[in-house]
């Protein structure tokens, strides 16, 4: 059979059918650009979203770094206080051993300078001469009267007002008797 429409109603149902096509057409496009649209949303959130990450990722590796710079840079100022600080002890303890050196020898000096004065008590068999004969070897005025001197401030203005029991301090001999001829 055949078709029994006139060629007008034909060409109505192709302007109908193709408004109809054209207007399913539109809204296929518009769904299209809207999906579109969504997508290049959904695409660039994801994009801030990755960028946001990325910084953050960048911000805490930037802080490790700076950690370990700055952790690193205390060990070293921990290292060089240890060092200083076993230097400054080294520099104290050596110091320390130089005075008790210096100190001992001071000690050592006294008691040899003390031990070149002989501490005597007068006896009534005692003369100055006596006495610079026994220690100095000599009975000469210069070595008896270097007793008498030395011992001034005990004894008195005169030599002979010395008494029995007083205890005087035999000196030592001075360089220049020393050279003398006894």
């Amino acid at each position: 059979m055949a078709d029994k429409k006139n060629i007008f109603d034909k060409i109505g149902d192709a302007f109908s059918n193709r408004d109809e096509k054209a207007a399913e057409e539109a809204k296929v496009e518009a769904a299209r650009k809207e999906a579109v649209a969504k997508a290049q949303a959904a695409t660039e959130k994801m994009q801030k979203e990755a960028e946001a990450r990325s910084a953050e990722r960048a911000r805490v590796a930037a802080n490790e770094k700076a950690a370990a710079e700055a952790a690193e840079q205390a060990k070293l100022a921990a290292q060089k206080a240890n060092a200083t600080q076993q230097r400054i002890q080294g520099e104290f303890a050596e110091k320390q051993a130089q005075r008790a050196s210096e100190f001992k020898q001071k000690q050592a000096d006294e008691a040899a300078e003390a031990a070149k004065y002989i501490k005597h008590t007068w006896t009534n068999e005692d003369t100055y001469a006596s006495l610079a004969f026994k220690h100095y070897g000599s009975i000469k005025e210069p070595y008896w009267r270097l007793i008498y001197e030395y011992n001034k401030d005990i004894i008195g203005n005169h030599p002979n007002n010395i008494k029995t029991g007083t205890e005087i301090v035999i000196p030592p001999l001075p360089a220049e008797l020393e050279k003398k001829d006894n």
